[in-house]
């Protein structure tokens, strides 16, 4: 896929996707996401990565025989410093029995803003497939893998 969200991990822990092979025919497809990633994104790629790897090895579809999705949320501590200022004129009235005054001056209104940190959400889904050849059965989660390749990668 072309999007740069969608990449292999370098670890299992890492952003991205990965993948074991646990036998012939069956396969771990885990995507982990980072703070920009929402849940239904790990969802998909996971979807997409199950897909790419049953038509490598020359199936057609895959079932999802297990899946497991997980959400951590961690505090993050890269502090953040900000400035702002205003300019202004400012105007002022002084009235007294027979007339009023007006006399107005410039001002200058400065801010700071320190933030040490905000909640990250990070989410993974991890699924097993089992792949096939010919027709796929009509109950249980099966996916057709050129399909679901070809929805989701186009949505990227």
């Amino acid at each position: 896929a072309s999007s740069p969200r969608y990449v292999p991990a370098d670890h299992p822990g890492d952003y991205g996707h990965y993948s074991h092979k646990i036998s012939e025919n069956r396969y771990r497809v885990n995507f982990n996401g980072n703070r920009r990633t929402d849940l239904q994104e790990t969802r998909d790629y996971a979807l997409l990565r199950a897909a790419e790897l049953t038509l490598a090895n020359d199936y057609e579809w895959f079932q999802i025989v297990d899946r497991e999705t997980a959400t951590t949320e961690s505090q993050d501590f890269e502090p953040r410093l900000g400035f702002g200022y205003q300019r202004t004129t400012y105007v002022e009235r002084s009235c007294g029995l027979v007339s009023c005054t007006r006399s107005s001056y410039p001002a200058t209104y400065a801010s700071t803003r320190f933030d040490t940190g905000r909640p990250v959400e990070k989410h993974s889904h991890s699924i097993e497939i089992v792949m096939g050849k010919g027709d796929m059965p009509e109950d249980g989660n099966y996916y057709d893998a050129a399909v679901v390749a070809k929805t989701i990668f186009d949505r990227l």
